[in-house]
């Protein structure tokens, strides 16, 4: 998801260009920001802002906030849709919140609306929940995930008005006001390789979070106490295991790698392991929709397959499975807190976790009755049998993904798949016959060893699948196509790649998927793939092509909306840095050129200094090149969790050893129940929705209600159908941003209960600010909602723009009544097919009135109106009067408040 576009990148191209700012003048105030003024109706998706999900702790936060010890935000460099959906990035903030004396909030990159308005006020970016500037935390912790995602990162700092580099940061105590916060990285990519990025970071976390981070904690707490200096905290902090303190190492003798600069710190810094927690997973409910809008537990955390390009494979052993009972709780507890009607078993291999059948039957059949689904992410499709396929979806199916990434035998032997032919199309099949007719799968091309009949012959393991599967039907088929980049700590970590032959290899695998039929086809941009492998494998270099891409706006969204610019601003930035061509000297070049060299010429090779080796991963670098031996024989190593150890380096007190839970029996599997869709009941509630639930849209406030009604118990009527939903209607939509006093909502019952009680049941499970008023029992067969709909009542507040003069009442008065005068309301706009239409609004009044608001602002009035309400649902629209009284005045005119005071019925239930 790209979270702006080229607009936005090219306004902060012309912002970035400035001098950073001096520590000296760097003054955060921990007072909030004026939030009103900075987030209402004309920001796109304002709830992303409001940080008031389910699950968030009631706080005072002014005595919360003098009472911490240290004051962390977690800070997503990624819109608020991508970070909430994030399970680490909840895990850790659950986690630091319950720690003693740490107190913990979160901020994400804003919209480039929310962006510019921040530019423009002058005001910092903030944490969601205290609606503290970023600068006033002690510590802002980034996720680096991804190789280009630096750029966002970047971009919060400068919009959180701090020091993008570590150098400008100053050397004053934490606890002094004038003192920036404390900048590191977790996540993959910082573990692998955080040279790249080493100049924009304090330090670095290598590994799992869970319990290395309240340990700085507590390190930064003594610190604060004990008035160190930020260079003395820092060093305190590169003591602490799995911490990495860029500033405190440099080039040693081969110019290449890391050594320390100061004594006492360790030479090579080792990433943690932490057993998973599964129940911390259920941390938060967003009030609006997310990428990943469900329930997320971890199952099993680490990979031993040994596939060859696969970093997280390498980068997460040993391999911990969580047990099977710890998962069970956590979903069956988490669905219940959350109202979800979806939940996901997260691992990097599911189907490697060996109780995943009897965990999901056990858990199928306890929540039978629950209108749930389940979702796994990519799968062994070697692993994939009926026992999967019947506890995968639910009342609907889910989409199924496998990963068999090359397209022959040979390939897929040299880069460690573990995968044949004869495994592959048993699973398809299997799949087909528990009724799945669409199957994602994922290949790669660029592999080491990869021919041109190995990328034909991704086309034809698709056409075979297709043919050998035609006795269950149409198999339709979904391709994602990547372009392999090299990672460090992987045995092909010396493998280099081409663009042109990329480019050369899509167009050959185009040409040969044309004549196939139920494929569709994506391929990942290879000049995405080429400045993802220069910034993976970079070194401290890099860190002035990052900053210099950034200023000149190639964000990683921008890769979403204009490859070319972004492109060239990358390859622009890297000529100037004289980095152009290929500036590693270690790289292998083609695989022709591994398998030439002798096997001692080739050990002597892979033996030479690499910028990330003093990055501990566990894994002997001996043994990646060993195993880089092995590929280059097509050797397979089989998975250390199953069978015998490959003696990587891994396991041993430090990191610890694999965890593999034998598999408990499978349950007896329970039928399946539709969920209750009985009309016997129809409770009719009037509600008020007000404060910060005004920002959230009418789709948003349908889900919040979904989820408080599975919470709360109650057995609400379900329709048929493939997507069952409770049986819910509104009486008419709020538009964004408006307050309503009296609304209306019929819930349908599949049993009959005391309307009092659900009414208790239910507002228990809503926010303070959707209040039920009120609940009527009325005929189930009765007309729906829309019919009933008479009239609506409005207040909105008007006024000028800041810059124009102020309106006097005798003004306000004329319009309003020249307004009245007229006979003729004309709107003119385009209905869905964009064709122009023009409507009469006048015949919609019922009432007018004005009263000044001098409160609200120089000329500013409140109109109250009452308008009819058509059969269609059409009436007379706040925006509408406001249009025409600015035609009136002459002038613009702005919106600074929105209440529907009441929706009008026509049937007796109106009070």
């Amino acid at each position: 998801m790209a979270p702006a576009g080229p607009a936005y990148d090219q306004a902060n191209a012309r912002l970035r260009a400035a001098v950073p700012v001096a520590p000296a003048a760097f003054a955060p105030a921990d007072a909030p920001v004026d939030f009103a003024a900075l987030v209402d109706r004309s920001i796109a998706k304002p709830g992303r802002y409001l940080g008031n999900e389910l699950g968030v702790q009631p706080r005072d936060w002014d005595q919360a906030w003098g009472a911490a010890g240290v004051r962390w935000a977690l800070t997503y460099p990624e819109i608020y849709e991508v970070g909430s959906s994030n399970t680490g990035h909840i895990i850790l903030y659950s986690i630091l919140n319950a720690v003693p004396g740490q107190l913990c909030d979160r901020s994400y990159l804003p919209g480039p609306d929310l962006a510019a308005r921040l530019r423009e006020r002058g005001e910092s970016l903030f944490a969601v929940e205290s609606r503290r500037p970023l600068p006033a935390f002690d510590i802002l912790g980034f996720s680096l995930s991804y190789e280009l995602g630096a750029t966002n990162i970047l971009s919060m700092l400068e919009l959180a008005q701090i020091p993008i580099r570590a150098a400008d940061r100053g050397d004053l105590p934490l606890a002094h006001p004038a003192a920036p916060p404390l900048i590191f990285a977790g996540g993959p990519t910082a573990t692998s390789n955080p040279e790249p990025f080493a100049a924009f970071f304090d330090f670095v976390v290598l590994g799992d979070g869970e319990e290395v981070l309240p340990e700085i904690g507590l390190v930064v707490a003594e610190a604060k106490a004990a008035g160190l200096t930020r260079r003395q905290l820092l060093i305190d902090l590169a003591q602490v295991p799995g911490v990495y303190v860029p500033a405190l190492y440099g080039p040693g003798a081969d110019g290449v790698t890391q050594v320390p600069l100061v004594p006492g710190i360790p030479e090579r810094v080792l990433r943690r392991t932490a057993t998973p927690m599964p129940h911390y997973a259920m941390g938060l409910v967003p009030h609006i929709e997310t990428v990943h809008d469900r329930l997320t537990v971890e199952i099993r955390r680490g990979c031993t397959r040994g596939c060859r390009f696969c970093q997280p494979g390498m980068l997460t052993r040993p391999a911990r499975d969580v047990e099977p009972e710890a998962v069970i709780e956590a979903i069956e507890t988490g669905m219940e807190r959350t109202g979800y009607s979806d939940f996901s078993l997260l691992s990097l291999s599911c189907s490697d976790y060996l109780a995943l059948p009897a965990v999901g039957v056990e858990l199928r059949n306890r929540l039978a009755e629950k209108n749930v689904t389940l979702t796994l992410p990519s799968q062994r499709v070697d692993r994939f049998d009926e026992n999967i396929a019947h506890i995968l979806g639910g009342t609907r199916k889910a989409g199924l993904t496998f990963a068999p990434e090359a397209g022959t035998q040979r390939l897929r032997d040299i880069v460690n798949k573990g995968l044949t032919d004869a495994e592959l199309l048993r699973g398809i099949r299997t799949a087909m016959q528990s009724g799945y007719r669409k199957i994602k799968l994922y290949f790669m091309i660029g592999l080491p060893g990869e021919t041109d009949a190995d990328v034909l012959g991704i086309a034809e393991t698709c056409r075979q699948l297709q043919r050998n599967c035609t006795d269950l039907g149409r198999l339709e088929l979904n391709l994602t196509i990547s372009n392999f980049t090299p990672k460090p700590h992987t045995p092909f970590q010396w493998h280099s790649v081409s663009t042109a032959e990329f480019q050369r290899r899509q167009q050959l695998l185009r040409d040969a998927l044309r004549p196939l039929r139920g494929l569709k086809t994506n391929y990942t941009d290879v000049r995405l793939s080429a400045m993802e492998d220069f910034v993976g494998r970079g070194d401290r270099r890099l860190a002035p092509v990052i900053e210099a891409a950034w200023r000149a706006g190639a964000g990683l969204d921008a890769w979403f909306e204009a490859a070319d610019r972004t492109y060239s601003a990358w390859t622009e930035a890297i000529e100037a840095a004289g980095l152009g061509g290929r500036y590693r000297a270690l790289e292998l070049g083609a695989w022709s050129a591994a398998e030439g060299m002798e096997a001692g010429d080739l050990a002597a090779f892979c033996a030479q200094p690499l910028p990330w080796d003093h990055i501990d991963s566990g894994i002997d670098k001996g043994w990646l090149a060993d195993d880089l031996q092995r590929a280059l024989a097509a050797a397979v190593v089989p998975d250390c969790s199953f069978e015998g150890c490959s003696s990587c380096g891994v396991c041993g007190p430090e990191l610890g050893h694999n965890v593999v839970i034998p598999p408990p029996p499978i349950p007896v599997q329970q039928p399946q129940r539709a969920p209750a869709s009985e009309r016997v009941q129809r409770l009719r509630f009037r509600f008020a929705k007000t404060g910060s639930l005004a920002l959230l849209s009418h789709l948003d406030l349908v889900r919040l209600l979904e989820r408080a009604l599975r919470r709360s118990g109650v057995p609400v009527s379900f329709t048929g159908g493939f997507h069952p939903l409770p049986r819910v209607q509104f009486a008419l939509a709020l538009p964004l941003g408006a307050e309503a006093d009296g609304e209306w909502m019929d819930v349908e019952m599949a049993e009959w209960q005391d309307p009092a009680w659900v009414q208790q049941r239910l507002q228990a499970q809503m926010p303070a600010e959707f209040a039920l008023l009120e609940v009527n029992e009325v005929p189930v067969a009765g007309p729906s909602l829309s019919q009933e709909l008479a009239a609506a009542r409005w207040s909105l507040v008007l006024r000028p723009l800041p810059a124009a003069a102020p309106v006097s009442p005798e003004r306000w008065q004329a319009a309003a009544a020249a307004l009245l005068a007229a006979e003729n309301w004309i709107w003119e706009d385009t209905d869905k097919k964009g064709r122009p239409r023009q409507r009469d609004c006048r015949p919609f009044l019922q009432s007018l009135e004005l009263e000044p608001a001098p409160a609200l602002g120089a000329g500013a009035v409140t109109l109250r109106y009452g308008a009819v309400i058509d059969p269609a649902g059409r009436s007379l629209r706040p925006e509408q009067l406001q249009h025409w009284f600015a035609q009136q005045l002459g002038l613009e005119l702005e919106l600074v408040g929105l209440r529907r005071e009441s929706l009008q019925l026509l049937s007796a239930a109106q009070p």
